[in-house]
């Protein structure tokens, strides 16, 4: 059975195609506002075509993400955590807990077998963690490759805002206007986002060290990824397609 995912979050899409229980194609763009409709079907042509597919080769569609109801052509919409849920358990057998850090929203998910114990999300003035720290590497002159490489303890004590994202960027530029080094800067807003990923780690329920697996952008970026295992103690299992974890959800929520 051929199926689809489609995963419309705040700053991206990302689209899987999957048959049998293995993905045939991907693809991901920028997710936009206006026209994100128009977009998102244009993506999913484009992953059809490298698949040697057309769209009526794929017996059902799911969304999900913020944007999932732009998918006009989807056969059901689902949440992320049922996404994120299902995508954990292809990629690792025996998880518990799975923790997505996107552009805009951190979810914890804690699992007991195929149920869910706890959903997590992080309160209103924690959200943009993932994009604040894209905003503050563009803006210092970073690529995601380059912060990645920064070493915990980066910052050497420089301290910015660590209850809001805003006015983490706004501590950080004045940090820049005082003349302190952009390296200890970035260090200082990779720091802050450490912290407060954190502190949605261990709000309810403290994910487990060995079998929690981790989703979503930030998931890429190596320099986030160390200073959360360091502060938490969990050892995180990041899967080859972590990016494309909702997407790959919806595909595998689809089979039914």
């Amino acid at each position: 059975m051929k199926t689809a995912g489609i995963d419309v979050g705040f700053d991206s899409i990302k689209i899987a195609v999957m048959a049998d229980g293995k993905v045939l194609a991907k693809a991901a763009d920028v997710s936009g506002s206006a026209g994100r409709a128009d977009k998102i079907e244009k993506l999913y042509q484009g992953a059809l075509a490298s698949a040697g597919l057309k769209a009526d080769d794929v017996e059902k569609v799911f969304a999900t993400g913020i944007g999932r109801f732009d998918v006009k052509f989807a056969a059901d919409h689902i949440t992320d955590a049922i996404a994120e849920a299902k995508a954990a358990k292809y990629f690792f057998a025996g998880v518990t807990d799975v923790v997505d850090v996107g552009a805009d929203q951190t979810r914890v998910v804690a699992l007991d077998g195929d149920k869910f114990k706890e959903v997590t999300l992080n309160q209103k003035c924690m959200a943009g963690l993932g994009l604040a720290l894209d905003v503050m590497a563009d803006r210092l002159g970073y690529t995601l490759d380059e912060i990645s490489k920064f070493p915990v303890g980066a910052d050497k004590g420089v301290f910015v805002n660590d209850g809001c994202p805003v006015f983490a960027e706004l501590d950080a530029l004045e940090e820049l206007n005082k003349g302190t080094p952009k390296d200890q800067v970035m260090g200082a807003v990779i720091n802050t986002v450490v912290v407060r990923l954190n502190s949605i780690l261990h709000d309810k329920v403290t994910p487990a060290k060995d079998t929690t697996v981790l989703l979503g952008g930030v998931s890429r970026n190596a320099a986030v990824v160390a200073g959360l295992k360091a502060r938490s103690g969990v050892n995180f299992i990041i899967p080859e397609d972590a990016v494309y974890g909702g997407a790959i959800g919806c595909a595998l929520a689809a089979v039914g």
